[in-house]
């Protein structure tokens, strides 16, 4: 009886706390819109994704706009000194005012239950993943998403003006996962664009930070069931044996090689450097741009996160290593089998060396480009510079002019 109690009251202060913010929503409403863009990646854990990308266009192209980035204060994120950091928590007052006083929101995630739009604004939802391995929001089972969850992803459907797609599975994804009806915008993903184009520098200045050997090899896993509310994470799915790793590259692809380590923004403040006991093996995890590593990789490693996508637009062999499959299919629900992948896959350590060692990149770039085919990839390599001058016609007209062709109604 106690703890219905307390439910209720909980229940009580949670709805009490969004009718009042949505009333400061309604009054702020009254304040002029102005030249200001809102941008936040994972809620406020980095500085990095689709939104980064845009910003950087759009500063280069109009510096005098206000540019705004939402951080949560319990992650350590470093911003370029143009930018102004607003915090998504602990502010919410401010934030609320920042956010209905602002002509355009970008956001890589869900948007909260209390956000509400104004006319006048304009709102893109560029998501986190494309090509991605595991079913999101309303693909999920129904028990996998709470009330609030639900709503949220009904809010997002509500205030987003466009999303922003990559290719026809995430266009897909977007329809079915969030229900969501409106404009989907085949533009590809602005995070992307940097991938085709040379990699020199990324390379050099990787290497240059981190101090690695010749080759790099980027192990970049995502997370499991549980991770977010654990405050100890299961090590098990993530039992890479780091130096027969690091043999098997040196025997395949010769050179001497360096494993950089870059958990998901969920993990980076659970899962202790001790894990990573090898001198082959440098965690790079607090670094921002993952694209940047991609382009500094000669090879990466993944299980079920959208990362190893992007890696294998660089034309780089490309490995899956998921040793818990079936557990997380069971659990989480994917849109693929592993097989299906044009990833070598492994269950295990033995497997992934083998497939190291018979790795065939004619085989494996005849695969992925089967994929890409099935999947409608339309990366553009231009992306970042359509989104950010379609915003910067909106923010000076307050209208954008479409081609109708790039569009999903």
């Amino acid at each position: 009886m106690f703890s219905r109690f307390k439910q209720k009251i909980r229940c009580s202060r949670d709805c009490a706390s969004l009718l009042a913010k949505r009333g400061l929503f309604s009054f702020f409403c009254l304040f002029p819109l102005q030249n200001k863009i809102i941008a936040t990646t994972m809620r406020g854990r980095k500085y990095g994704d689709n939104p980064q990308f845009i910003f950087e266009k759009i500063h280069n192209l109009r510096p005098e706009f206000d540019l705004v980035w939402l951080v949560n204060d319990e992650y350590s994120v470093e911003l370029p000194k143009w930018l102004r950091k607003i915090s998504y928590y602990k502010k919410q007052v401010r934030l609320i005012y920042e956010l209905s006083t602002a002509k355009v929101w970008i956001n890589t995630h869900r948007f909260e239950r209390y956000w509400r739009k104004r006319r006048g604004q304009f709102v893109i939802e560029t998501w986190h993943g494309g090509l991605g391995v595991k079913k999101i929001e309303g693909d999920l089972d129904e028990v996998r998403n709470s009330k609030r969850d639900m709503a949220e992803i009904r809010n997002t459907c509500f205030v987003s003006d466009v999303f922003v797609s990559q290719s026809s599975h995430l266009s897909n994804i977007y329809r079915s996962a969030f229900g969501y009806k409106g404009t989907i915008w085949k533009c590809g993903y602005p995070k992307n664009d940097c991938l085709f184009i040379g990699s020199d520098s990324a390379k050099n200045k990787i290497r240059t930070l981190y101090k690695t050997k010749e080759h790099i090899l980027l192990y970049a896993p995502t997370m499991r069931e549980g991770d977010q509310d654990s405050s100890k994470p299961t090590k098990k799915p993530y039992s890479i044996e780091w130096d027969a790793l690091y043999s098997a590259c040196c025997e395949k692809f010769g050179g001497d090689w360096t494993i950089l380590v870059k958990w998901h923004p969920v993990l980076m403040n659970k899962l202790s450097s001790d894990f990573i006991l090898s001198k082959h093996v440098i965690n790079v995890t607090n670094y921002s741009d993952m694209q940047e590593l991609l382009k500094a990789s000669d090879v990466v490693v993944s299980d079920y996160s959208s990362c190893i996508f992007d890696a294998a637009l660089l034309d780089i062999p490309c490995f899956t290593y998921a040793t818990d499959f079936e557990e997380y299919k069971s659990k989480r629900g994917v849109y693929y089998e592993m097989t299906e992948l044009p990833f070598p896959y492994a269950r295990n350590n033995d497997e992934l060396k083998k497939n190291i060692m018979n790795f065939n990149q004619k085989d494996y770039l005849r695969k992925w480009n089967a994929f890409k085919e099935k999947t409608g990839l339309y990366e553009t390599g231009h992306a970042a510079d359509d989104v950010a001058k379609k915003i910067i016609q909106f923010v000076d007209s307050g209208k954008i002019k479409w081609n109708v062709e790039d569009l999903i109604m």
